[in-house]
């Protein structure tokens, strides 16, 4: 042993007895379990840190899990720390083991990565500074980018204002069967809307196959917040997915593929003569499909598993022996039909543009490649997050490529796998980055609450008074009109689950003119749910002595210029897509007026859309309702004056008794007319989406 290894034995020995030192010392001052606090800061820190700007009520845990770790503490944007080292507890999260000081002690624990960032050497570089003004990125974006940018100087970051409010994107990413989350997630991850779950049996509908669920609207928001991705790995969700012979090579796809089934696979992967490697394979795809292979290698993976597990490219699907679906295209489950088998059909189908049928692994890997290229990147969904969030296309948010909410960020963690850090230090990447208007100041954070989902109110009223509508557990939004003597009023409020919580209910006093009122339901896992009621105190009568009513009017007559059924209760015939303006310059009257509202009761302006289940009002000529129709559009099955997949679903939904369709819906559904609700039905609705033949109204 030489002098040098002597001493860094002597050493290794002294810290080693430091170490158990003050172990013991710890045992003896009875500290806790996350090895902690102890007098002296170790001198082994990796890096400092800090949480994210507009991060609040972020968790500091002795483990690194939200299940076994006990919270030490709870901090926000102005918390900083020391890094020990990074805990990946899955191929997308990862944990960082931190030291900070707590109670006047350094003190050990685990920070979410989501939520912070490492710090680094980044000073203030104004032309940097004058290129995200010029872009137009908000305040809320610069410190990632800043961090970013000091890591990787040669990186493009390209703001994308995309001219859409952000309450619309998530509302519309929200709607059932668009954005879907696996079943063993936590409770807070998944929605507990209309038709998501089951409050007597405490499930949730399977809404694809494989045990996937609608997510919930926090998740959602969560996931389509660009903020929370502006770091390496998730930043890669924002590459440009198009084929770059530059930047693009087989090593990277080796990289990818590495320690998986497709790395030294004895698969055939013959084509047109030639032999391939999924490598050199990838890249064959990339080249013919202007679609980058490392883009392609990941969404393999994504959607077949690492070990190669799925179903779709096993060539043993009974039925479909020696067909293949790498991408899992059109494998979506319908009816009774499994997405396995849908896969399979897709996959035998023939048409020389995809190469189909897809007899053999290469055939579906090329194929599928240039459906990819066609059908998302080149016609604008150019990052893996648009190919998920599809808010850039003329049609937007129906032509998305998964429903799995989490898929971009799972992907982009593969992605970036693909460069070295030599290239990515290197490289000009270009990175797209959605902004959106009048997004929230604070960035929305990932619910992390377990256990019982009931956020709901049973019910809800106010002593001596009627509220508007009659109240039901989805509605949130209420109004009440009291006269001038009522001064206060006194709310009740159950909720739905005994482990629950409600902020709001009981006595209010009233000032004149409006007054809004919240009450909330806080449910178990953290997540809340708040119904909102508008109440109306008159002003004062000036005038006792009311003035004698106005004589009868004469009796009003009308023509709506559509179909009203026998019962003289629902109109049909108004075009899918057409709006209020359009029907009400239909209709005729005398001593009349007519005006379109929605289920609600609220008016509807020219513009509005017509849906299933909006109203037209006839009133007289002294304001009093005189006759109501109830609007039937066939196809529009859940009433937003949409015929998309997610009336299919509904018909689906009502022909296995899973929620029976009632009243104007179940009219909507019957396609044909002739009085069944069946698959002749769901065809009918799937040509008018395909545009082959609109449905006769």
């Amino acid at each position: 042993m030489n002098k040098d290894k002597k001493i860094l034995f002597s050493w290794k020995r002294i810290i080693a007895v430091f170490m158990l030192f003050t172990m013991l010392a710890a045992s003896i001052a009875g500290v806790s379990q996350y090895f902690g606090p102890v007098a002296v800061r170790a001198e082994n820190a990796v890096a400092t840190g800090h949480v994210n700007s507009g991060v609040s009520g972020l968790r500091v845990r002795t483990q690194p899990d939200t299940q076994t770790g006990q919270i030490i503490t709870v901090v926000d944007d102005s918390f900083t720390f020391d890094i020990y080292e990074t805990v990946y507890t899955s191929d997308t999260y990862y944990w960082y083991k931190i030291g900070f000081d707590y109670n006047g002690s350094y003190t050990y624990g685990y920070i979410s990565g989501e939520y912070t960032s490492k710090d680094n050497s980044y000073s203030e570089d104004m032309d940097f500074e004058s290129y995200l003004n010029e872009q137009g990125f908000p305040d809320s974006y610069k410190d990632g980018l800043r961090q970013l940018h000091a890591d990787y100087p040669k990186w493009v970051f390209v703001a994308d204002h995309v001219g859409k409010d952000w309450n619309e994107v998530i509302d519309n990413e929200n709607v059932i069967g668009r954005s879907l989350i696996y079943g063993s997630a936590k409770s807070s991850w998944k929605s507990v809307e209309s038709g998501c779950y089951n409050w007597n049996s405490g499930e949730w509908t399977e809404m694809d196959s494989g045990g996937w669920v609608q997510a919930s609207r926090e998740l959602i928001e969560y996931t389509m917040d660009p903020r929370n991705f502006l770091s390496n790995p998730y930043i890669f969700m924002f590459e440009s997915l198009a084929y770059d012979s530059s930047l693009q090579n087989e090593s990277g796809v080796e990289q990818i593929i590495s320690g998986t089934f497709m790395e030294n696979s004895d698969h055939d992967l013959n084509f047109e003569e030639n032999n391939y490697t999924y490598a050199s394979g990838l890249m064959l795809a990339g080249r013919q499909s202007g679609v980058s292979p490392y883009h392609l290698a990941t969404r393999i993976l994504q959607e077949q598993g690492n070990t190669g597990y799925g179903s779709c490219i096993s060539g043993n699907v009974a039925g479909y022996r020696g067909y293949y679906n790498y991408y899992n295209q059109g494998a979506v489950k319908s009816g009774n039909i499994s997405a396995v088998v849908n896969g399979m059909k897709y996959a035998s189908r023939s048409d020389s543009d995809s190469l189909r049928p897809w007899n053999t692994r290469m055939k579906s890997i090329v194929g599928g490649a240039k459906m990819i290229g066609s059908s998302y990147i080149n016609r604008g969904q150019s990052t893996i997050y648009y190919e998920k969030f599809d808010v850039v296309s003329s049609s937007p948010y129906w032509h998305q490529y998964m429903t799995n909410v989490m898929a971009p960020r799972s992907e982009s963690q593969k992605a970036a796998n693909a460069y070295s850090d030599s290239t990515k230090y290197n490289t000009g990447l270009v990175f797209t980055i959605p902004v959106y208007d009048n997004m929230p100041q604070e960035t929305c954070t990932a619910p992390d609450g377990d256990g019982d989902p009931g956020n709901l109110l049973s019910d809800m009223y106010v002593d001596g008074h009627s509220i508007t509508p009659s109240f039901k557990k989805y509605t949130q939004d209420y109004s009440l009109i009291v006269d001038n003597n009522v001064d206060r009023i006194n709310i009740n409020a159950s909720a739905i689950s005994g482990s629950s919580w409600i902020d709001g209910a009981g006595e209010h006093r009233l000032n004149v003119g409006e007054n809004n009122i919240e009450v909330t339901v806080h449910a178990e896992n953290g997540s809340d749910r708040t119904y909102y009621l508008t109440v109306v105190r008159k002003e004062p009568s000036e005038n006792p002595n009311p003035p004698s009513p106005d004589p009868a009017p004469e009796n009003p007559s009308f023509d709506t210029g559509y179909n009203l059924d026998s019962d003289n209760m629902y109109i049909s015939g108004v075009k899918a897509g057409d709006n209020a303006g359009t029907v009400l310059g239909n209709v005729r009257t005398q001593n009349a007026t007519a005006y379109i509202c929605n289920r609600n009761g609220d008016r509807k302006g020219d513009g509005d859309i017509i849906a299933t289940g909006d109203r037209l009002v006839i009133n007289d000529n002294s304001g009093n309702e005189y006759a109501s129709y109830t609007f039937v559009v066939y196809g529009d099955i859940n009433g937003d004056g949409e015929i998309d997949l997610i009336d299919i679903v509904k018909i689906k939904r009502h022909i296995l008794e899973l929620s029976q369709l009632k009243g104007e819906f179940l009219r909507a559904a019957d396609i044909n007319r002739d009085g069944e609700i069946d698959l002749i039905d769901i065809v009918a609705v799937k040509r008018h989406i395909l545009g082959m033949k609109e449905i006769t109204q």
